[in-house]
């Protein structure tokens, strides 16, 4: 009988890898945006800052994904 112990570690450490990822892009992409949304507040020129917020999350969050997917091997 095959051991499946192996295999179920090697599955759940990939699920873990991939929940990680997934919560460092989200942290990229919406702490700019929350930064962003507060210094618009205190400067009072709302759509300003949260809009650099958000394009300074969206081009890290890609450059992440593309260094993640360098290191995954895709």
């Amino acid at each position: 009988m095959p051991d499946t112990r192996s295999q179920r570690n090697d599955a759940s450490g990939g699920y873990a890898r991939y929940v990680g990822l997934g919560v460092t892009l989200l942290l990229i992409f919406a702490l700019p945006t929350v930064v962003g949304y507060f210094l618009d507040r205190l400067a009072g020129t709302l759509p300003l800052f949260l809009l650099i917020g958000l394009g300074a999350g969206f081009v890290g969050g890609m450059f992440y994904v593309y260094r993640a997917l360098q290191k995954l091997g895709g």
